[in-house]
């Protein structure tokens, strides 16, 4: 099993979003626009190996919260369906 330090390492070489990434994508939005990110089916940890970040559930100790590295952002900015919401897609 691989560290979180090395799952975090082997996505940063990727095409993932870094922070410099979004910093220029949050140029687009106002400062009062709500972060949403997608859902993925368990399929994609279960059968495909993707790795998630595990860190201590602040609430519930016998826990941990898992985190999956952020694909890119996916603009609906001129979509009246939008709603006015920064979208994270977690893959492509």
């Amino acid at each position: 099993m691989k560290t979180n330090k090395q799952i975090i390492d082997s996505h940063k070489k990727g095409y993932y979003l870094t922070v410099g990434k979004l910093k220029e994508e949050l140029e687009k939005y106002p400062d009062d626009t709500l972060v949403v990110s997608q859902r993925v089916e368990d399929v994609y940890y279960e059968k495909h190996g993707w790795e998630t970040i595990k860190k201590p559930n602040p609430m519930y100790k016998e826990f941990d919260c898992e985190y999956t590295p952020v694909w890119s952002v996916c603009h609906y900015l001129n979509e009246a369906d939008g709603e006015g919401c920064l979208y994270l897609d977690l893959h492509y």
